[in-house]
């Protein structure tokens, strides 16, 4: 287990702490959930660097394996772009990173932060179906889900792509489709490309 960094600590308390930072309330709230899922799963986690920073549109967020040009590690970063997401997908992004900082501090990450099947195995345990590419396919009702509605968030966001599959069939005249990361309903015929995951989204046989 690698050695604890005060640093990383004083990063979080300077956040705190900066009233003219429009950022401050939001990374005070995701370093308390940060803990809070530390807590809850027994993860044994040491504190992150939370960085709020303007990503590429189909990147939610990231996690440094290693020291950031500053020395500072576990650097967990949270794209701006999708800060009018419903907090629930919002949470299910820093958990996914959080996951990243589990594997560096207690197992074999894979390279360049590759998705292996430790890490999908792990996220699986709490209800998040992961890719191979890193994209969450589907969040299951599980630890995960049951932590945020004690909590009051509002989990419907995640578990919407759940239910529509449980709907009977020929109940709906909408098409589904699909990419690597998400579903969607059209009665018309779509040309769009996911900027989650980069992929164009492709038509599915069956219609819900």
């Amino acid at each position: 287990m690698l050695t604890p960094e005060p640093i990383n600590g004083a990063l979080r308390d300077h956040a705190a702490s900066r009233q003219d930072w429009e950022h401050r309330g939001l990374v005070q709230e995701l370093h308390a959930w940060a803990k809070r899922f530390d807590d809850r799963f027994g993860l044994e986690l040491q504190t992150p660097a939370i960085r709020v920073e303007r990503l590429r549109v189909n990147v939610l967020g990231s996690y440094r394996n290693g020291r950031n040009g500053l020395g500072v590690q576990h650097e967990v970063t949270i794209n701006d772009r999708w800060f009018d997401k419903p907090r629930a997908e919002l949470l299910e992004t820093v958990f996914h990173e959080l996951l990243h900082l589990w594997q560096r501090l207690h197992g074999k990450p894979g390279k360049r932060n590759y998705h292996n099947a430790e890490f999908r195995k792990k996220a699986a345990s709490y209800g998040l179906v992961v890719d191979a590419r890193g994209c969450t396919v589907q969040v299951q009702q599980g630890p995960f889900t049951k932590l945020l509605e004690e909590h009051g968030v509002d989990t419907g966001p995640l578990l919407e792509d759940d239910k529509d599959e449980q709907r009977p069939e020929g109940t709906s005249t909408q098409n589904k489709w699909s990419c690597a990361c998400t579903n969607v309903r059209a009665a018309v015929e779509l040309e769009m490309q996911c900027l989650r995951c980069g992929q164009r989204l492709k038509r599915a046989k069956a219609a819900w």
